[in-house]
Order: structure tokens, then sequence, then C-alpha cells
């Protein structure tokens, strides 16, 4: 058996650069105020609609540096100081208090489990282990080792209804990465828009949320590249966003191919917690997923949820059923 497995920062740098199925933005005008970085080894990028004094540009260097700083020690699991990661150290039964902003997160994190019926669940940290661990090492893991995971994994295995947080399994463990940059995008939004701000782009590792009008006095626009081609021309879609967010799921950030029998199958970083696997990428699978909503955190977790069904035409019975009771959802996907 051989296994071949991609790097992941070199592939995201190009869905960045060449927009694989991702969004891209028009450069910015004189009258735009940018601020860009990169954070946690991720691109953002913050246009505000108008000009700026000195003072106006310090006071929102202060609040990005300090938003970024709470998202790295609260939420960032490879921070092994962050909030998340003492919880996802703790033992079974061990009751520890939330921080507010991890709490209402939590909060946030219930509604997208449960309109998705458990597809989006960030306590497949246990499972993305065992499965990486042993793709690297040119195998797959046992049925045996993935069923005794099975009573850890799963959003009801947590508790955090009192703003105290606790868990049945000490192997239980969360990853936020899946929805955390949307996240950080919306308190971006928020903090700015409370200091006077009403005219903004943002926009961190290709999730999007904008607020009020474009200098031009129009929505900010965007537009839905096709996978593999950057072209403008050729977009599957053009979006104007008005207080509106966007984001986009792929398969193609990270993958590992087996070799085994003359016969491929290749895997991507996308873990699906009801089948304890992570998705084959094959003929007919869904490679791509953006998503539109009012918010970056409901964009973000949706969009993902989209990847993690066996067709085109299931995930739009879902999202349909979604559409009821979440307004404002527009969605497109890209089938390999």
């Amino acid at each position: 058996m051989q296994i071949f497995c991609s790097s992941l920062k070199k592939l995201f740098l190009a869905l960045i650069l060449l927009s694989g199925a991702g969004c891209q933005t028009q450069a910015p005008s004189p009258q735009v105020t940018a601020f860009q970085e990169t954070v946690m080894t991720v691109s953002y990028r913050i246009l505000v609609g108008h000009s700026l004094s000195e003072l106006q540009v310090e006071q929102i260097r202060a609040l990005i540096r300090t938003t970024f700083e709470e998202i790295d020690a609260v939420y960032n699991k490879w921070n092994p100081n962050s909030e998340l990661s003492h919880l996802n150290r703790l033992k079974a039964g061990e009751i520890k208090p939330l921080s507010p902003g991890l709490f209402q997160f939590f909060q946030r994190i219930d509604t997208l489990v449960h309109l998705s019926h458990g597809r989006f669940d960030p306590t497949v940290e246990p499972l993305q282990k065992l499965w990486k661990s042993r793709l690297e090492q040119n195998q797959m893991p046992s049925e045996q080792e993935i069923a005794n995971l099975k009573s850890c994994i799963g959003w009801d295995k947590i508790h955090f209804a009192d703003g105290t947080f606790y868990k049945e399994d000490s192997r239980t463990q969360l990853d936020l990465g899946g929805i955390a940059k949307g996240w950080c995008v919306d308190l971006l939004i928020q903090r700015l828009n409370q200091a006077g701000f009403d005219n903004l782009y943002v926009e961190w590792g290709g999730d999007i949320r904008t607020s009020g009008l474009h200098p031009h006095h129009r929505p900010w626009n965007v537009y839905i590249s096709r996978l593999g081609d950057s072209d403008p021309r050729h977009a599957l879609a053009y979006v104007s966003l008005k207080d509106q967010a966007i984001a986009t799921s792929g398969d193609y950030f990270q993958y590992w191919t087996l070799k085994e029998d003359g016969q491929e199958t290749t895997y991507c970083h996308i873990f699906n917690p009801l089948t304890l696997k992570p998705l084959e990428v094959k003929a007919g699978s869904i490679a791509s997923a953006s998503l539109i909503a009012d918010d970056c955190l409901t964009a973000d977790g949706l969009a993902k949820v989209l990847m993690l069904f066996d067709s085109k035409e299931e995930a739009e019975d879902w999202i349909k059923q979604a559409q009821l009771g979440t307004p404002n959802l527009s969605y497109w996907m890209i089938t390999r």
C-alpha cells in the first residue's frame, strides 16, 4: 500500500491566489482603507469604505489585534494554553466554568448541530487524530479502532447548559477550526460597527462578511470562481453582498490517496461524524460548496455541512428544508 499526502499550506495558498472555488473581490478603490496581514498562518483582509484619520487607523488596528488575540486565546486548539485546549484535557466529569464568549459560541454551535442533524459536530477531533495518524503511516485505521472511538464522539457527550463545561468521556475533544474563522469575522464586523465604522468588507481565509455599502454606493461585489479556474469571465456566480456573509468549503485543502490492489481511494480532510470516516474524493462527490447567510458563522458551518452528503441532490434536499427556518440562505455547489 502506498500513500500520498498533499501539503495543506501549499493547497491553501493556491485557493487564495487562484480561488479554486472560493470568492475574490475587485481591487480596492482609492476611497477604501485596507488592513491586511497574516494571523495564525491565515491571511485576513479588512476594507473600510471611507477615508480614515490616523487616530481611526490606530483604533481599528488595535481592535483587529485584540480580536485575533482573543480567537487564539480561546478557540485555537493549536495553542496549548487556549481555553479550548484546557477543555480538551479535562477528565470525564471534571467541571470547568466557560468564558462568556465561548459559552455563547457553544450555543450557536448547538443550533447548527441540530439544524444539520448531527452532520456538523466539532467533537470529531479524536476521529481526525486517529485517521490522520494511520494515513500518515500508509495504512487505514482498523474497524476496531474506529468502533472504540464511537462512544466519545457526539455533541451529546459534552454539557454546558449552565455556563460550566464537562464531558462524559475523557477522550472527547473539540476542534473548532471548521467554524472559528466565521465567528472571528462576525466579531470583527460587530466590533467595528460598535466603534462607528459601518461600511465594511471583512475576509479571513476566504470567509467573508460585509456591512453597509461600498464607497460607490453599491453592495460589495465578489465572484465565485470555478474549480481550478480563477478567471472572472468563467465565474460560477457574481454576488453582491449587503450585510451578508459567504463562506466556501472544499475537498482540496488536504487529502491522502491510498493505493491497494491496483485501486486508489482518495480521502480529504473533512470528517463525517455520522460515518466516522473522512470524505472520499470521487466522481460525483461534492468538491466545493459556497453558501450565503446573514452571518459568517452560519455560512461557514452550513457550507461544510453541504459537503457531507453523498450527492448534490441529497444536499439540496437538506438545504431547502433548512431555508424554511433559516432565512436568506443561498448556495452553489460543484461536483466532481
